[in-house]
């Protein structure tokens, strides 16, 4: 990835070095990138972004109180934000819309969740419930990750789609790029929300390499590029198209994180005896896998992208949440066998976008500040 890039980020250099014309000895304009991003009006241009981003904390936050007074007390109906809502693809804005119904009858149904074991589907007036301290639908499903990590993509980067295909003659545009994924000028590791903050997770902070580091690199030089004038468009267009790359490559290393996550939180459960302990766990485990699902799904429908709809789809299949149908995901709970799709979606991801066996193996942590 990063010997990709920075290929890319030589030969546009090239392309831009003073060099003597054969005909008139003129000179290519140089330009100047400067190490850290600077915006004098940032706040000023990002207010629709801000408000976005605050939309999606908010609902974020009704949904983690959701499932903090499941069984306990009477949740009221939650609603999508009106800014974070008309930025989110009509289609899942539509999937959300019936997943906060669902959300809150499984935090208002009088019964935990219920496993219906080996072979079996849910009982047709289960409604779902906590599983240790998660929240899942009937099926297994934890709705909240599908409304909040699947907006990451179907809202988030849906914005930033369509900032890049707007009016970029003013810099303010990159500053509205760098809000709506989760970070602000200082590109502070430990002050990052939403998409960024998985950029982060599949980065190496130490050495200061990977997605997070990248995207910073892209927008500084898409800025600086806008600013030196029409002579640069070139490579303000190249810079943009590798920050949607780096955003949706960091997002599928997030899949990967999850899948494998899964796998591990699931061994460690049935391991445990039956119990407190062995529910808490079990809980934390499709916690992970509906992290996995919201990734992965919330990405569907968008244009600009390596990966096709179709591939997300085989996917989804794997995951056994299959849009447009009963998600089959409490299967996991009891079939070992099923390890080997999330193994299948691990390979297919690293083929997708040629991650090597080291960048694979390194999306499995979790790097924070």
């Amino acid at each position: 990835m990063s010997k990709k890039l920075a290929l890319t980020f030589l030969v546009a250099g090239a392309l831009f070095t003073s060099c003597t014309s054969d005909d008139d000895n003129a000179t290519t304009p140089t330009l100047n990138i400067p190490s850290e991003y600077v915006s004098m009006d940032f706040d000023t241009n990002v207010v629709a972004e801000n408000t976005v981003i605050n939309e999606l904390l908010a609902v974020t936050s009704a949904l983690n109180n959701a499932e903090a007074n499941a069984q306990t007390t009477t949740v009221a109906p939650i609603d999508y934000p009106a800014t974070l809502s008309a930025v989110t693809l009509p289609n899942y804005r539509n999937l959300v819309s019936t997943w906060l119904v669902e959300l809150v009858n499984s935090a208002n149904s009088a019964d935990g969740f219920q496993n219906p074991g080996f072979g079996n589907m849910p009982a047709m007036d289960q409604e779902g419930g906590l599983l240790g301290t998660r929240l899942l639908d009937e099926y297994g499903l934890e709705l909240e990750q599908m409304i909040e990590k699947g907006a990451f993509g179907a809202a988030l980067y849906n914005h930033a789609l369509t900032v890049i295909n707007g009016d970029l003659t003013d810099s303010g545009a990159i500053d509205k790029l760098v809000e709506i994924y989760g970070t602000d000028v200082s590109f502070n590791v430990s002050e990052t929300k939403a998409a960024a903050t998985y950029a982060r997770r599949r980065s190496n902070l130490t050495e200061q390499t990977g997605f997070f580091f990248d995207m910073k690199e892209n927008l500084i030089t898409a800025k600086a590029a806008i600013e030196a004038g029409s002579d640069f468009d070139a490579i303000r267009d190249e810079a943009l198209a590798d920050y949607l790359l780096n955003w949706e490559m960091s997002n599928f290393a997030t899949v990967i994180y999850y899948c494998n996550a899964t796998k591990d939180l699931l061994t460690a459960a049935f391991a445990l005896p039956d119990g407190t302990e062995k529910e808490q766990m079990l809980g934390t485990a499709m916690h992970a896998y509906a992290e996995g699902v919201a990734f992965a799904h919330g990405f569907k429908g968008l244009p600009n992208k390596i990966i096709t709809d179709s591939q997300i789809d085989s996917i989804l299949v794997n995951f056994l949440a299959v849009e447009g149908q009963n998600p089959e995901s409490h299967r996991f709970l009891n079939e070992v066998s099923l390890f080997s799709n999330l193994d299948a979606v691990i390979i297919d991801l690293q083929t997708i976008y040629g991650f090597t066996d080291a960048e694979k193996e390194s999306f499995f942590v979790n790097n924070n500040p």
